[in-house]
């Protein structure tokens, strides 16, 4: 139940605590071997009782559990710890040299497992798997931190009275700006002209004195009226 000597850590990052479960101290010492490299904290036991006082003192981002132990298996030892609301979300990966039919492979599974690992192990598998996961346990710190820092700094910026005026405001006028450009926009691609009030109005009026005037002569005193009524425009 001792901290492997010799594991280096990693610039800026916390090292992480990995619990190794095995009631053969030789198993344990060969993968206490092959993750030294890593560069995180390997924690030894050598039964389920000490695993589980091991928890209770430290926090884990990995367990990796052998299935066949006297007393309490692995098992029962993970359905053990995924019942405390603080260990629900550790990993764990089992290994076993006897139970490694499909049937125990997915009763594992279905106690939260994340790998099934059977015996002998292959070094460089158990490494690489063990990393990803480690990786995978350092992102997710690190995005955890970024979205506390977020909250905060949104409600840093939501206290000032002035800033949720702000953010109000354009959450009501947003959409009818937007309403107003597409009205203005479907106008122009029509060959329209530009729906303000002054525009809109002229350009109504002249398209009614262009229709109100196609059905009359167009020539002599009228059509010169209707052309100075053009170029004057509407007065609208």
């Amino acid at each position: 139940m001792e901290p492997s000597p010799g594991v280096t850590l990693k610039k800026g990052a916390k090292k992480l605590n990995i619990l190794l479960v095995d009631d053969q101290q030789a198993k344990l010492l060969s993968y206490e071997v092959i993750l030294a490299g890593i560069g995180e904290t390997l924690i030894k036991a050598s039964s389920a009782c000490e695993a589980f006082e091991c928890l209770l003192r430290n926090d884990f981002a990995l367990i990796l559990i052998d299935v066949c132990m006297p007393d309490i298996d692995g098992f029962e030892l993970a359905a053990l710890i995924r019942e405390h609301p603080r260990f629900q979300r550790i990993a764990i990966i089992f290994v076993s040299a006897v139970m490694t039919a499909d049937l125990h492979q997915l009763r594992g599974y279905e106690l939260g497992a994340v790998d099934y690992i059977a015996v002998p192990v292959v070094p460089e598998l158990l490494r690489a798997k063990v990393k990803m996961f480690v990786d995978l346990f350092h992102k997710t710190r690190q995005l955890e931190r970024l979205n506390a820092e977020l909250e905060r700094w949104q409600r840093s910026f939501l206290a000032n009275p002035l800033r949720r005026d702000l953010i109000h405001r354009h959450t009501i006028e947003a959409p009818l700006v937007e309403e107003v450009r597409g009205g203005i926009g479907d106008g122009l691609s029509r060959g329209e002209a530009p729906a303000g009030p002054a525009v809109g109005n002229q350009a109504r009026c002249g398209t009614w004195w262009r229709t109100s005037c196609s059905s009359m002569t167009s020539t002599g005193p009228t059509a010169r009226s209707n052309e100075a009524i053009d170029s004057a425009g509407c007065g609208c």
